[in-house]
């Protein structure tokens, strides 16, 4: 059964922001159950090809998720850089709520995936993403650790720049990462750079994270312009940015300025979607994010992202070798994704119960003078954006 998700005064939650983990979730997960295995002659015919499109740009739901971190993050530590204890609280919260589950999985995968014990060891040290950099090879289930490593490296700098700058040097800081990535990656795909590895690394990927920073920024200021305005702003840079880009084939596969910029545009087009959801919190427009499936499906979301390559690893492995199904190709397909998703949803809900939900119940126990809640801190940033 689905846990309650009804709204609460008293709980100072945003609904709308688990609403919007489970829109990235989902993303990643129809991608991978549709594509992310070899899939029968066929199997697709009866989906139109737009869609397809649309659902093969599920990998961009990873990109929402660093928006939402970056968002969040920043949100904490605002808050409370002139609390005692202030990096202590900060890391002993990220490891109870990251770490538990992050080394069991790592531990259960080194049990199956055992010709990859050099990846294994990177992502021990959270540099999972730094992989092609050293020749080491990347299974396919556990492969979804490069997006963790990426915020744990963020996590990692982060809380040090926020305590040491003002608020006005760190929004011109992510203002040149959110410029600077593009041009990076732009320059080095050019220079005939693998758009995969592109796609890994840190310093090519921070403009999401810094994404959701300045929104956090924000969000937690005086900022006279309403969110329909911000959103308006994004929306419209974004159009512009994808008109004058056509010529130049940012619209292509692996072109230099497709590399650059598709990112952008997700981050350009993710933030006016952010606003406009916080801008129109607790009203008809937002329902569905706060509906009980998709809140579920956010609060989920964390052991989701990290079990359901690897369930599809597991029923590929015992479909190609023991050979008990006859059916058909687009009958397979859907088989083998009702397998992933109840499997996964299943470890997830289990995950949630005996591990993540009492670890993150120590937070009080080993944090001193303890900052508030995520659900609180980002009650309080989006009190200005509608």
């Amino acid at each position: 059964m689905m846990p309650d998700v009804k709204s609460r005064k008293s709980d100072g939650r945003v609904l709308e922001l688990d609403g919007m983990r489970g829109v990235a979730i989902w993303m990643v997960l129809v991608l991978h159950i549709l594509f992310g295995y070899k899939n029968p002659p066929g199997a697709l015919r009866y989906v139109p090809n737009p869609v397809l499109e649309v659902l093969g740009h599920g990998w961009l739901g990873v990109d929402l998720f660093f928006l939402l971190s970056g968002f969040l993050i920043t949100g904490i530590l605002l808050e409370t850089k002139h609390w005692p204890h202030y990096f202590r609280n900060f890391y002993i919260r990220r490891f109870l709520r990251i770490m538990p589950l992050y080394f069991t999985m790592l531990a259960i995968w080194s049990c199956f995936y055992r010709r990859w014990w050099r990846y294994f060891l990177l992502s021990a040290v959270f540099g999972a993403n730094l992989s092609s950099l050293f020749h080491i090879r990347v299974p396919h289930g556990p492969g979804v650790m490069w997006s963790l490593a990426i915020e744990e490296q963020f996590y990692l700098l982060w809380p040090l720049v926020v305590l040491l700058l003002n608020r006005r040097t760190i929004f011109v800081l992510c203002v040149a990462i959110f410029l600077g990535c593009p041009l990076l990656r732009g320059i080095y795909a050019a220079r005939g750079m693998n758009p995969e590895v592109i796609y890994d690394l840190s310093w090519f990927r921070f403009d999401g994270l810094a994404s959701g920073a300045m929104l956090a920024l924000w969000a937690s200021s005086q900022h006279r312009y309403r969110g329909g305005r911000i959103a308006a702003a994004l929306l419209c840079a974004l159009a512009i940015l994808s008109l004058a880009g056509v010529r130049f084939g940012l619209f292509g596969t692996k072109t230099p300025l497709a590399v650059a910029l598709r990112y952008t545009q997700a981050y350009l087009a993710f933030g006016a979607f952010f606003i406009l959801a916080l801008a129109f919190k607790g009203t008809k427009w937002t329902g569905f994010l706060r509906s009980r499936f998709m809140r579920f499906s956010g609060g989920l979301s964390y052991c989701l992202y990290l079990v359901h390559l690897s369930i599809g690893d597991g029923y590929v492995y015992l479909f190609n070798h023991q050979h008990f199904l006859h059916v058909g190709p687009t009958t397979a397909v859907l088989l083998r994704s009702a397998v992933i998703l109840s499997v996964s949803f299943g470890l997830a809900m289990l995950s949630r119960k005996y591990l993540e939900q009492p670890m993150l119940a120590l937070k009080d126990r080993f944090t001193v003078s303890q900052p508030p809640a995520e659900e609180a801190i980002a009650a309080t940033l989006v009190q200005t954006v509608g």
